[in-house]
């Protein structure tokens, strides 16, 4: 356990160094809501650890690919557990220049783990962390890059065959100036999601589930996805999501390839038919964007979904 700790620290505290030392970029939150099928942590801090081995999934998103100055976002997520399988610790981090604002965000999340009947498990997780955003202050006729505090918590539970949650995973994120009055305010979802796995022959396993997420004086938004995994080697996904929980509510389609290169390491790749975080992407000539994915786990003990 102690070493687990240790490879959890060190990593966490690589991922922020790199993070951190990386330029400015241009975006919000909102970016990591997009990709909680690759990434539960994102949306519900109640799933770090879940997986109970350490595993480290880093991401970059490109808008286009010969193009050397394209919009691109890096994002990083790490999570294991500790005391048995019974706390979850996670870390995440963001550089967005995709969006509309120019920031960058880190986060960490604490989950507490109960045993249930049938091997069943719910935990409760709490996210805490900031986002860093170069707004025009119209009280000081200047740009200020203001550290925005992003609060969210969650609870989540896995079976055998079942899975879902319910989230906030932002509760706070707004800035005020001088006047008072707000320079910037998060949207403020609330998520829930349905899953179960199901046994579609001797080597292949179906992944359906949905999403329904709600935005104060918004309409409701929901996401269907399904997701087939093949000898454990081979995952293809699929996903129509409607009033996705961005700064505006978008419409778009995504699609999923996923190897396991070896046992600790998995590749990914992921098409978004439009770039859910930035309300102008209708403004290039290519609304489209592309993702690839690594994953990797030193220690894993199973492989998992």
């Amino acid at each position: 356990m102690r070493l687990a700790f240790q490879n959890f620290v060190t990593w966490g505290s690589l991922v922020c160094l790199l993070l951190l030392s990386y330029e400015r970029a241009q975006a919000q939150k909102e970016v990591l809501y997009s990709q909680y099928l690759a990434t539960p942590l994102s949306i519900n801090p109640a799933y770090a650890g879940s997986r109970e081995s350490l595993h480290l999934t880093a991401s970059l998103r490109r808008k286009w690919i010969s193009v050397r100055v394209a919009p691109v976002t890096q994002t990083v997520s790490v999570d294991g557990a500790i005391a048995n399988g019974k706390i979850g610790l996670g870390f995440q981090a963001q550089n967005d220049r995709m969006g509309l604002f120019a920031a960058t965000g880190a986060y960490g999340s604490v989950a507490y783990r109960f045993n249930l009947p049938a091997l069943a498990k719910l935990s409760i997780g709490i996210q805490g962390g900031i986002n860093v955003l170069p707004i025009y202050d119209f009280a000081s006729a200047s740009s200020l890059n203001r550290a925005i505090a992003s609060f969210g918590v969650g609870i989540y539970y896995q079976s055998d065959r079942w899975f879902g949650g319910i989230s906030a995973p932002e509760m706070t994120g707004q800035a005020l100036d001088l006047s008072g009055r707000y320079l910037y305010k998060s949207v403020r979802p609330v998520m829930a999601q349905l899953g179960l796995n199901l046994s579609a022959g001797e080597n292949t396993v179906l992944i359906p589930s949905v999403m329904v997420s709600k935005i104060e004086d918004r309409p409701l938004g929901f996401d269907v996805n399904l997701k087939a995994w093949f000898n454990e080697q081979i995952g293809i996904g699929a996903s129509y999501r409607q009033n996705s929980p961005g700064l505006i509510q978008t419409n778009y389609l995504q699609a999923s390839a996923e190897y396991q290169l070896t046992k600790s390491i998995r590749l990914g790749y992921i098409f978004y038919s439009k770039t859910p975080e930035n309300p102008n992407a209708g403004l290039y000539f290519q609304e489209s964007v592309h993702e690839v994915m690594l994953r990797f786990a030193p220690n894993v003990l199973k492989f998992t979904y």
